[in-house]
């Protein structure tokens, strides 16, 4: 090859130039003449750049085929690290539970609870007719046994709220004024909002209810929960988050009467403010 010629070229004159120093000869002319052609040789060698180098004969580079291994390796990288990926993208938390886990998992989630507060939004039908809607917020403290249950407008603002002790329940005006005292059992009939009453307490329903999971996905199961009692006549749906099994919705389906109810913003074991019971009961 070119390249390699030139560099036996340019060790030879520099072997010859150093003889002559040694014999503090003049350069002769003839001599000088030698140098030029190196020097363009030097120039060629600098521009002999390409990725595959070309022989001076017809025989094929040796260097060709490299280009072509380099680009079916990159070709082949990316596909290694995106089947990795795929095989990392559902979380241990989506499996599917059973029946006894979610029972389990729930039944441990409510013994640990002191405090529960949530807003809630709730659709009641009849006949699969809307008859009413509302909204409001409920907050529970499970160490005193106490709730305070608020309803809301549109807007936000305050229309009525209740607090009890789940013996008797003090109905308040706007200003959070006592209106009336009532019993709890009396007053909680008809009431649309019962399935919210019993958080807290869905775990110990297995006693009296079979319990189905009627479906599950990747974040949520729902249980089921159908009275073993024959003159009880009603269904209650639970839906539970599959990352830290809190109510999410709840559906009560009473004969043609059901009300399904949307869980937003809950907090458990959240500190709650001293006068939010408005210290009725000691």
């Amino acid at each position: 090859m070119k390249a390699f010629t030139n560099k036996v070229v340019c060790v030879c004159v520099a072997a010859f130039l150093c003889a002559c120093a040694q014999q503090d000869a003049p350069v002769p002319a003839e001599e000088n003449t030698t140098v030029q052609p190196i020097t363009e040789t030097v120039e060629i060698v600098e521009v002999v750049e390409p990725a595959a180098p070309v022989s001076t004969d017809d025989s094929t580079p040796v260097s060709a085929p490299a280009p072509a291994e380099k680009q079916t390796q990159n070709t082949a990288a990316p596909t290694v690290r995106n089947t990795a990926a795929t095989t990392q993208t559902t979380p241990a938390k989506t499996r599917n539970y059973s029946r006894e886990e979610l029972l389990a998992q729930l039944k441990k989630r409510e013994q640990n609870l002191k405090t529960f507060q949530t807003d809630f939004s709730q659709v009641s039908s009849y006949d699969g007719v809307e008859i009413n809607r509302s909204r409001g917020r409920l907050y529970y403290d499970f160490t005193r046994g106490l709730m305070r249950w608020e309803m809301l407008d549109a807007a936000g603002t305050l229309t009525q709220a209740a607090v009890t002790n789940k013996k008797e329940i003090i109905i308040l005006d706007d200003a959070a004024k006592p209106v009336s005292t009532l019993s709890w059992q009396d007053w909680q009939k008809g009431q649309p909002n019962q399935a919210l009453f019993d958080i807290g307490n869905y775990a110990q329903l297995v006693s009296t209810h079979r319990v189905d999971v009627t479906s599950q996905d990747n974040t949520q199961a729902v249980l089921t929960f159908t009275p073993l009692e024959k003159t009880q006549n009603y269904t209650l749906s639970v839906t539970l988050s599959k990352t830290d099994f809190v109510p999410l919705a709840l559906t009560l389906q009473a004969d043609d009467m059901k009300t399904d109810t949307q869980l937003s913003s809950t907090r458990t074991n959240a500190p709650l403010t001293e006068n939010l019971f408005g210290g009725f009961f000691k």
